[in-house]
């Protein structure tokens, strides 16, 4: 029960601050490594970030995947080192063909009125269609086309290239400009003659309904959670909750705060990879039955303005041929399952948050008990556990003043902490890894502990607070693990499996030379490819130019 929660709690108001006043003066741009996708393809992307004050750039950008009715479908988080990044998005089966909008953005822009964002476009063909006759584009009088580098040229040793046939491409820069540039960013690939217009251009489009925040926040190293605490009853947001936050592993993370007057929450979570399992509680003191949700943490965007166009013959000869490749690249290859389960975070300290234990009991060492309160009585020195009737208590020996803590100690199970001691009932050594006791009064900020139970289990297991509805139990998208590019750009090996690549080259490169080469080889499909630089410059404009070759 929460009523017999120990902790002595100073309940404060206060408006979380961390760092200065930020305007929205931060600019990304998104470079996908195609402009079209079919439904279960990885898309890849490189990431271009700069502002005014770089000491104060986000080095965190959101890349958030809509469809045209403004919708959300999936949104990635990536790092970024210094002004430039490196992602990927699984676009998803169930999408169906269309035009879908990809939007770059960062914390900053998401908490900034009516903000402006470069989008990206998308034409996605769903892998299940047979035909495709109608599909949706933006107007292109509306798009901002990247500058032409007239001054690169890029070359190729001839126009025309047979299916698996080495293409050598060289392009130089003129001694005047190298040092203008600070990235290039090149890619090959089947030219989508729907689409391949969407490569050299983005659009400009404002946001909507900032989200409500009285944080100033920049996320250099991590990702903010933000959600609201309600009276499971009335729905009414409920102030001064103490919120706890905790992340189940081998050493578990923990932090708390305490809600605002309109019930948000905010954590920042430092170098957190991958999907985690968050586990939020709301105490209040009162002991109020409360729920908690995670905000969205979307971004949103003004309207897109669209024509329906109807595919040219080779718009539609294009669009059935990548359709027939997916299916053989399926077959052929099988599907690529993307896991949910990496979860990463750097250990900053040897111990958890309760400091090092005053002992640490292994049950492995003694013969089998076949539940908690066995376990309590042969085992856990200075642990008193009793069951009395549908009541079960728990309770520390206090080490500072030599007798028993009055109160209960912080229970904790795998890292959560536990409000139903009943939970522990059951576990016998066979379940138990390993038990960590502190049989002094302790300190976390602002909240005090007479003493701490710390079980952890052998196979860790969350189905217990599944079945609590008080608990929140949520996954939560971090920041992106790191992933090679799967797409090598060396030669293809002789094998009876067709080359059905979509993407024949893609790098970034800092270290720019006057001349400059690169090879790749065409795959099996039959048709235009484009060839394509983007240059940045140190004065963060935008150059584009490209060559078109022909496969036969």
């Amino acid at each position: 029960m929460k009523g017999n929660i120990i902790f002595y709690l100073l309940f404060l108001l206060f408006t979380i601050s961390l760092g200065g006043t930020v305007k929205a003066q931060e600019r990304v741009h998104l470079f996908p490594d195609k402009s079209f996708a079919v439904s279960g393809d990885t898309l890849w992307f490189s990431i271009f970030i700069y502002a005014e004050n770089q000491a104060e750039m986000s080095q965190v950008v959101h890349v958030q995947l809509n469809d045209l009715d403004k919708n959300p479908i999936l949104k990635v988080s990536v790092l970024c080192k210094g002004n430039f990044g490196e992602g990927y998005l699984v676009v998803p089966d169930s999408l169906s063909s269309g035009l879908y909008s990809l939007n770059p953005f960062t914390l900053v822009k998401q908490n900034s009125e009516s903000s402006e964002i470069n989008q990206k476009f998308l034409n996605v063909y769903n892998r299940f269609d047979e035909t495709i006759r109608l599909i949706q584009k933006p107007d292109e009088t509306t798009l901002n086309q990247y500058v032409s580098e007239n001054e690169v040229s890029i070359k190729t040793d001839k126009e025309t290239y047979k299916r698996g046939e080495n293409v050598q491409v060289s392009y130089s820069v003129p001694q005047s400009e190298l040092e203008n540039y600070s990235q290039i960013i090149a890619t090959a690939g089947l030219a989508d003659p729907a689409s391949e217009s969407f490569f050299s251009s983005s659009l400009k489009i404002k946001t909507i309904n900032a989200q409500e925040s009285p944080i100033s926040l920049v996320e250099k190293n991590g990702i903010l959670i933000s959600g609201k605490v309600f009276k499971n009853e009335s729905g009414q947001p409920v102030t001064n909750a103490i919120v706890l936050l905790s992340i189940p592993d081998s050493i578990p993370f923990f932090d708390y705060c305490v809600s605002d007057e309109k019930g948000m929450f905010y954590f920042y979570l430092r170098n957190a990879v991958g999907t985690a399992d968050l586990i939020l509680q709301a105490v209040t003191k009162d002991n109020m039955d409360c729920r908690i949700e995670l905000a969205d943490n979307y971004i949103q965007v003004g309207n897109t303005g669209t024509t329906e166009k109807i595919l040219s013959r080779q718009e539609e000869i294009f669009a059935e041929g990548v359709l027939q490749a997916s299916y053989y690249n399926k077959l052929f290859r099988g599907y690529n399952i993307v896991s949910d389960d990496y979860f990463d975070k750097p250990l900053q300290f040897k111990y958890t948050f309760y400091g090092e234990p005053t002992k640490s009991f292994d049950p492995n060492e003694f013969i089998d008990l076949p539940n908690f309160q066995e376990v309590s009585r042969e085992i856990l020195r200075g642990v008193q556990y009793r069951e009395r009737k549908d009541e079960t208590t728990i309770r520390l020996l206090d080490n500072g003043a030599s007798s028993i803590f009055r109160k209960e100690p912080l229970r904790l199970l795998d890292g959560i902490p536990v409000f139903d001691n009943n939970v522990f009932k059951p576990m016998g050594t066979a379940e138990i890894r390993k038990v960590d006791v502190v049989l002094y009064e302790r300190y976390y900020g602002d909240l005090s502990f007479n003493g701490i139970l710390s079980v952890y289990t052998k196979n860790r297991s969350l189905d217990w607070v599944d079945r609590d509805p008080k608990i929140g139990h949520f996954k939560f998208d971090c920041i992106q693990p790191t992933k090679e590019y799967e797409f090598k750009n060396g030669k293809v090996p002789n094998t009876n499996v067709p080359n059905l690549n979509k993407v024949l080259y893609r790098s970034s490169v800092a270290n720019i030379k006057p001349d400059n080469e690169f090879d790749f080889y065409t795959s099996d499909i039959k048709g235009d490819v484009e060839i394509r630089l983007v240059l940045i410059d140190k004065n963060n404009q935008i150059k584009y130019c490209h060559k078109l070759i022909k496969v036969e």
